[in-house]
């Protein structure tokens, strides 16, 4: 018999498992969750609810011991009301309107046992597998009461970096009437998803986050994800409605101790957690449940009876509300029964932004009942489609609207998007190029200007003013000092033809910042595009010291006021592959804390124009160095460090000493880091002095201790 579960609140700790591989796609397995790691984050932002959230664990404890009879009606279905929020941008992390289906479907197969796989559980545990008796269906009425399909759709670029921030950029629907479900790219953690208990979130503040984040090709068994990946969102259900792991509330698997913990479920077997598929493994003295939801074996088939009880007793608890959404009323509330109706039209796009001569992929997101939808496609061709998903391709340059009529026979609804496909030139500008920003009056999103913007998360924009340059009279700016923390904001360039340059070409820029207080935190980013802006590679981030060229706090908005306050920062590993007529050039700007920024004096070269001197400058500008200071452990980032030859790396002191031979070879072999150990220097400042066959530059490093 196992000790009685309690809430667990400590400091979460990553546990590095032994990679595994999908055997559907060949794709390395992400950590099933993170949920402990922000439980944990919650109580450090909101020490306040340590008690409240303890109760809370305590009452559930309580109502389990209590009152399991009453809480366990043989036959009765619990349908919980479904919302997926896609945080999306326009790639395949969009995903279907199958994909979810099919990710509800198998959520009800692995909560009724009847997964297709459920035959081959372990025999020592069949006995025990259970039918959990939930239902979860898509909402088919939102909270105003209008017509959904159950799924937010949102484009933002924080699907690259999911979390707690696409709670703010799709807010949650009342959590006592829907189960919330938030998908994106990419967890910023690495997690493959999460959530929290009840417990946790059993406060004004949990009302907001309340739900589970999960990445795009962990939903469902088919398109983006596989069927070895389909059971991460049943685990993640798992701990939303209190199940911990099977080793106990840690995200810590295979440690011995953990024979020692509890997940509060008499009919699991203690066991040290499993990061691969030992159907019979003998952990902690007895036959292990390997192939249970809230392992990470990579081979989930069944809940227990044990855990079945847990479950339904957190749904009969109105802590966190779970006891209110399988209500009948609320069922009603949101439509979860009722027969499809068409109410809505809508479609989505593979991308936006495409160069002559290329194609779009459309996708009818209309819904519901469906029987036939007419596309006009202006500048486009075909200039019309009754296709569910059609390609169209433009070859004049422009902005244009796309429209999309769908009907169930009897009843129609449209959508129309104005300048929604922005079709650009190729080859617009040859090298040598500089902008000063002088011969404009505005930017605009018309597509008719060399440089335009794409705001996607503010109110604020780049901008032109006659504030500040470092040359002539105007320069481009955002007021990040009006910024909230988190926005974005692009500048973007149309097409460079790059494609007589034999070498690699060169990107500089001038550009000025400022901190608001000591949490600045901006960032400023460049990248640059060899097709026309269908994928991006990042080529250099300034931030911290490197974005910051005046020192002091600007608590008003900040306007450089002399040359001396402007950088200046150069990009050359602009090599062969972006050589061609469809290149392009992105500034984004994300503000924290901050102030303003301004850039001016773009200058983009043919490499063989320039000095050896102005090549080895460039070098030195993308070469990094983190963390800077240090208390002895730092790295060499090379990623963007576009010279290859040999390259000798010594550290020298203040006199101009050797200390030590850091690196000696050719670069190409090195990798992105260079892992630097000087915790056996004392403090003080030291110089990395890197020695290439163009000619040398150093660097400075501080390490405190």
């Amino acid at each position: 018999m196992k000790f009685l579960f309690t809430l667990v609140i400590s400091v979460w700790i990553v546990n590095a498992f032994s990679q595994q591989v999908d055997p559907d796609d060949g794709s390395v397995l992400l950590e099933k969750c993170h949920s402990y790691e922000m439980m944990d984050r919650l109580l450090e932002e909101h020490p306040e609810l340590e008690e409240s959230i303890r109760q809370s664990a305590e009452n559930l404890e309580n109502e389990l011991e209590n009152d399991l009879n009453n809480k366990l009606r043989d036959g009765d279905v619990y349908t919980i009301p479904v919302v997926f929020h896609v945080i999306h941008d326009y790639g395949d992390e969009n995903i279907s309107v199958a994909q979810i289906e099919n990710a509800i479907d198998v959520l009800n197969e692995d909560f009724s046992a009847t997964n297709p796989d459920v035959g081959s559980v372990n025999s020592n545990f069949a006995d025990i597998v259970a039918d959990v008796g939930i239902r979860f269906a898509l909402a088919r009425r939102d909270p105003e009461g209008n017509c959904t399909n159950g799924i937010v759709r949102t484009a933002h670029p924080n699907t690259y970096n999911g979390g707690e921030n696409l709670k703010e950029v799709s807010p949650i629907w009342d959590r006592s009437r829907y189960m919330n479900i938030w998908v994106c790219k990419t967890i910023g953690s690495g997690a493959a998803g999460y959530t929290r208990y009840p417990s946790s979130v059993n406060n004004a503040v949990g009302e907001q986050i309340d739900g589970i984040v999960v990445r795009s090709d962990y939903v469902g068994a088919i398109e983006t994800s596989t069927f070895t990946r389909s059971s991460t969102l049943s685990h993640e259900v798992g701990h939303w409605i209190n199940l911990a792991h099977l080793w106990g509330s840690t995200n810590s698997p295979d440690e011995e101790s953990n024979c020692d913990a509890d997940d509060g479920v008499a009919d699991t077997p203690n066991t040290i957690g499993w990061t691969s598929c030992v159907t019979n493994g003998e952990s902690c003295g007895s036959l292990d449940n390997v192939e249970n939801y809230m392992e990470y074996s990579f081979c989930a088939k069944m809940f227990t009876e044990g855990q079945k009880q847990r479950m339904i007793n957190a749904l009969s608890s109105s802590v966190a509300d779970r006891s209110s959404l399988w209500q009948e009323e609320n069922l009603e509330f949101t439509g979860v029964d009722l027969e499809p109706e068409l109410c809505s039209a809508g479609f989505t796009s593979d991308i936006r932004t495409i160069c002559a001569g290329e194609s779009v992929n459309f996708t009818d997101l209309s819904y519901s009942a469906v029987e036939e939808r007419t596309w006009i496609f202006d500048g486009g061709q075909p200039a019309s489609s009754t296709s569910e998903t059609p390609s169209v391709t433009y070859n004049t340059p422009g902005l244009y609207s796309v429209g999309l009529v769908a009907t169930d026979g009897i009843n129609s609804v449209s959508a129309v998007e104005s300048e929604y496909i922005r079709v650009l030139d190729t080859a617009v500008t040859e090298l040598p190029f500089q902008e000063g920003f002088e011969a404009f009056d505005a930017f605009n999103e018309s597509g008719d200007q060399l440089w335009y913007t794409n705001n996607q998360t503010g109110n604020i924009d780049w901008e032109i003013t006659d504030l500040a340059a470092y040359s002539g009279d105007q320069s481009a700016r955002v007021r990040g000092r009006l910024n909230e923390n988190g926005e974005k904001e692009y500048l973007l360039s149309q097409t460079f033809d790059l494609s007589n340059i034999e070498q690699n070409a060169i990107l500089s820029f001038k550009y000025s910042c400022a901190r608001r207080n000591p949490d600045s935190d901006d960032e400023l980013r460049v990248w640059i595009s060899r097709d026309c802006g269908e994928t991006w590679s990042l080529r250099q981030t300034l931030d911290d010291d490197d974005l910051y060229t005046v020192s002091g706090f600007y608590a008003n908005e900040f306007v450089p006021q002399s040359q001396s306050e402007w950088m200046e920062t150069s990009i050359s590993s602009i090599v062969s592959v972006f050589l061609n007529p469809t290149f392009r050039v992105r500034f984004e700007f994300t503000s924290s804390n901050g102030n303003n920024v301004y850039l001016d004096d773009i200058n983009l070269i043919d490499a063989n124009t320039l000095s050896v001197a102005d090549i080895v400058n460039a070098l030195k500008s993308e070469l990094a160095i983190y963390p800077n200071p240090t208390n002895g452990e730092t790295f060499i980032d090379f990623s963007s460090f576009s010279y290859s030859g040999q390259t000798d790396i010594l550290l020298m002191d203040l006199s101009g000493r050797e200390l030590e031979r850091i690196y000696s070879g050719n670069l190409i072999n090195s990798g992105d880091r260079l892992p630097v150990n000087l915790s056996r220097y004392s403090a003080g400042i030291y110089f990395l002095d890197i020695r290439t066959d163009l000619g040398r530059f150093s660097k400075k490093i501080v390490v405190n201790k």
